[in-house]
């Protein structure tokens, strides 16, 4: 599933990103280095990062990505974005992958993490390079974005104890023209309907690709409509109970964003 907001509280937007008990070490395993793997971090082109003053690979801090959701260079505090706003477009693994990563050992977790994140950024990159993001006209020459994985869909204080959900929030904080200039990616093209869909499908076909790559058997043309897939081999009942995992996550969009625009993929 891939859904997209719009982010209006730039500061809590980045505490959000980097809450510890959304993050995977709210599920630690036996044998985790925890602290050792960065969890939210930036990506995206060279040319596009450096007006905002960051560094591809490096982990992005709360203040950092609180000044480039405001459009801010991180350093600063200059403007960099010349127009427009930022974007939450929030990449959901499929409910399989999150229970076999909560039950791994600390190689399986971080390779799975790796490759959920990768596919996140798959489908960032396909959004930008193929739709009119640049006034709703011409796709974008670079990117700026963070992304941050979370392993929980429900913001604390929990009712109960919460179930794995592992996901991408990919901040999309700029979009570069031919010009060179940073600008607020268009939001008419993100509001087009086949968007999360297709780029959503992109991200999913990526990541069961990794799974396959990792040894893992996949089993195709899952959930409505056959868009999706699961891990084989992962009991009904819990892939049962991680479906309302997945409706906390959508549901976090909404309490942090007020705006009711919002364009979803439903399954």
């Amino acid at each position: 599933m891939l859904t997209v907001r719009a982010l209006r509280k730039a500061a809590d937007e980045a505490e959000l990103a980097a809450e510890p008990l959304v993050s995977p070490t709210a599920f630690p395993g036996s044998e985790d280095p925890l602290g050792l793997r960065p969890h939210t971090m930036w990506v995206g082109s060279a040319e596009a990062l450096a007006l905002l003053g960051v560094q591809s690979g490096n982990k992005a801090t709360v203040k950092e990505l609180a000044a480039a959701v405001a459009g801010q260079h991180v350093v600063s505090g200059a403007s960099a974005r010349t127009d427009g706003e930022a974007f939450d477009l929030t990449f959901v693994a499929p409910t399989s992958v999150s229970w076999v990563w909560a039950q791994g050992d600390a190689d399986l977790r971080e390779e799975l993490e790796q490759v959920v994140m990768q596919a996140a950024y798959a489908s960032l990159q396909h959004l930008t390079r193929t739709r009119p993001v640049i006034g709703n006209i011409a796709p974008a020459q670079g990117l700026a974005a963070a992304l941050a994985l979370h392993a929980v869909g429900q913001r604390p204080p929990w009712s109960q104890a919460p179930l794995p959900l592992l996901h991408v929030h990919g901040y999309l904080v700029g979009v570069l023209d031919e010009s060179g200039i940073l600008r607020g990616p268009d939001r008419q093209a993100l509001q087009e309907q086949s968007m999360t869909r297709e780029c959503g499908a992109l991200g999913r076909a990526r990541l069961a690709q990794h799974l396959r790559d990792l040894g893992f058997e996949i089993n195709a043309r899952t959930g409505p409509g056959g868009r999706s897939f699961e891990i084989a081999g992962v009991p009904e009942g819990l892939l049962a109970m991680g479906r309302s995992a997945d409706k906390g996550c959508a549901g976090l969009g909404r309490e942090t964003d007020q705006d009711p625009w919002e364009v979803r993929e439903v399954f």
